[in-house]
């Protein structure tokens, strides 16, 4: 642990760089003797976690607030925030929130480059775990890569050529060198590279991952759902080609993951505690470690210091306009009304767990209860089931993957409803806003249908637009690249 924190501090301390993807091999801290040793590398891995889980990435910025406030499913009146909920992008107020996300994601990527390369000249005969390490480097250098290019790049179905063709540079070096911007079809294609990659380096993960968990594993071995692993990988691969827009291989990697067999629905009588400061040891397929989410969450959304208030109307989305859709335990369990200062509001617990609630978060990494927050769970690839088989004409199996999750969160199944319900995407759509509420996934289910957007905090409705759905490069990337 107190290497971790070192790396963590060092991870810290070069967010003053200058250039965002300049990296100065001589300058930097974690060098070649780091490698020398199994516990060097897995160091090196878990600093590289607890940088992804600081509060410009997935610890807020990436997460639960920047594309949550985007999909209008908060609406925040602190400081420069309103903005953003307004999509007014070239704010100046705003583009810190960018350079933020946009300089720490690159300087992890750099972290994971010297991981990569390290490991390139070694070997299984060096390390045990030789191939482990390798695959959730690779892994997580294209889940972040991916990231960065659904906030800052244009859609591939953009008509707008030249846009699509600067989209983000895929840096896969650890050098001087200024990694130059690649199209969006070629970042898609390095992105589903490592993720392949990945998949095929992590396939002991099928052992190590038992379908039973029950929080108190540890080592490096043990506690596989708090790093990429191989369900990791697949899942990734879904759900890359289902923002793609190729069902037919986002169905295929979803379904391995489903078939696998390793992950179940919690009870719906538990869904008001199975995620809660938690990362849930029966639908998380890779979660991050995160002690302070409890404490982020009550400061963001309680203290109104960023997320501020649901949106107008939020518990509509949980009605269901259908015949004898039933009770929706997702609605009771994870908002609730909290009082403040004399004043009453609906607040979101999903993730942060009730206000009430003062129990320590302080705990190590490889204990329980796996403190933090997940990147993909299992209902997901039954979403993408469900649409892919519905593109396909296959009306009965879609409804058979949406009825699956309805009946986890206490609803009658659409093959159950009287009169006969016949599903459309867009009941597949409602479906994953309730189910992801929150988790930082919606807006980019928005920005792959190019769908138009009603402002929470007006009656204005802004159509799809490459101009809403792509943030602004940092200026001073642009700056540094005054040739591209």
């Amino acid at each position: 642990m107190k290497k971790i924190i070192i790396l963590l501090c060092i991870s810290f301390s070069f967010c003053c760089c200058d250039s965002f993807l300049d990296v100065n091999p001589d300058s930097e801290v974690i060098n070649g003797d780091m490698f020398n040793s199994a516990d060097g590398v897995e160091d090196a891995l878990y600093g590289v976690y607890m940088t992804m889980v600081t509060k410009d990435m997935y610890g807020r910025l990436m997460s639960n607030m920047i594309p949550e406030i985007l999909g209008q499913n908060f609406v925040s009146t602190y400081s420069y925030l309103p903005y953003l909920g307004r999509l007014e992008y070239d704010r100046s107020e705003t583009r810190g929130m960018y350079k933020s996300i946009w300089k720490t994601g690159y300087l992890t990527i750099s972290y994971l480059n010297n991981i990569i390369e390290n490991l390139e000249g070694k070997s299984e005969k060096d390390f045990r775990y030789y191939d482990l390490y390798m695959g959730e480097a690779l892994g997580l250098r294209a889940a972040i890569h991916f990231d960065l290019l659904r906030f800052f790049a244009v859609h591939i179905n953009s008509s707008n050529e030249s846009a699509k063709a600067k989209a983000i540079p895929y840096v896969t070096e650890y050098d001087f060198k200024v990694t130059p911007y690649s199209s969006v079809a070629d970042v898609y294609g390095k992105i589903i590279a490592d993720l392949e990659k990945a998949e095929t380096l992590l396939a002991d993960d099928e052992t190590y991952m038992p379908a039973n968990r029950v929080g108190s594993e540890k080592g490096f071995t043990g506690a596989r759902v708090l790093h990429f692993n191989l369900y990791a990988a697949q899942a990734m691969l879904a759900r890359v080609y289902w923002m793609k827009g190729d069902l037919a291989k986002a169905k295929t990697y979803a379904d391995k993951v489903i078939r696998s067999n390793k992950f179940r629905f919690a009870n719906k009588t538990n869904l008001s505690s199975f995620m809660q400061k938690t990362i849930s040891l029966d639908e998380t397929i890779w979660g991050l470690y995160n002690a302070e989410i409890y404490s982020d969450w009550y400061t963001q959304h309680i203290n109104r210091q960023g997320l501020g208030e649901l949106c107008d109307g939020f518990a509509d989305i949980y009605k269901d306009a259908g015949p004898a859709p039933g009770s929706d335990y997702r609605y009771s369990a994870w908002f609730e009304t909290y009082e403040k200062s004399g004043v009453s509001r609906d607040i979101c617990v999903k993730m942060m767990g009730r206000v009430s609630d003062t129990t320590s978060t302080t705990t190590s990494y490889g204990g329980g209860p796996y403190l933090g927050t997940s990147m993909v769970r299992i209902p997901e690839m039954y979403y993408i089931m469900a649409e892919a088989l519905l593109d396909e004409g296959d009306v009965t199996g879609a409804t058979w993957y949406l009825d699956t999750v309805l009946s986890a969160r206490g609803m009658v199944k659409f093959e159950n409803r009287t009169p006969a319900v016949e599903i459309t995407l867009d009941d597949i759509m409602a479906e994953r806003r309730k189910e992801l509420f929150g988790e930082g996934q919606w807006w980019f289910c928005l920005k792959r249908l190019n769908s138009s957007v009603r402002l929470a905090t007006s009656s204005a409705v802004i159509p799809g637009s490459d101009k809403i759905y792509a943030l602004p490069l940092p200026t001073e990337e642009e700056d540094y690249r005054p040739n591209e």
